[in-house]
């Protein structure tokens, strides 16, 4: 990884990554199933696994496409349903990293397809002295 700038998941920091890319969306869903639109987005997610999964804890996947909720990944292995992962998306422009949850996985012709939420941890408030 070469990237200029490593920063925390904000759906700032991922509007920044698809302004980055010029990608335009083809849209494959219904817009009732989802809250944004995901946009095709090629580029290296890397994920940690919880001690709790077994096997290999470190991943390297490959980003199917992107929004400011969410993620798509191709993995070797399946990631269950629910597993909340830290992942960092690699791009030479930006890299961010950050926390999800694994909302669906499913077998595809090679490998698998997860999909992830993203989740945005509040920024600590300092301490008030106590």
């Amino acid at each position: 990884m070469d990237a200029e700038r490593i920063v925390k998941l904000t759906p700032e920091a991922i509007q920044e990554l698809m302004a980055a890319q010029n990608v335009k969306a083809e849209s494959k869903q219904a817009v009732e199933r989802r809250q944004e639109e995901r946009w095709p987005f090629p580029g290296t997610v890397e994920v940690w696994l919880p001690d709790d999964c077994y096997g290999e804890r470190h991943v390297l996947a490959t980003l199917h496409n992107l929004s400011s909720t969410g993620l798509a990944m191709r993995t070797r292995r399946p990631i269950p349903t629910d597993t909340r992962i830290s992942l960092a998306v690699h791009e030479p422009a930006l890299s961010c990293y950050g926390n999800a949850i694994v909302r669906h996985c499913t077998r595809a012709t090679v490998g698998y397809l997860v999909g992830v939420e993203f989740f945005y941890e509040a920024e600590e408030s300092p301490d008030d002295g106590d």
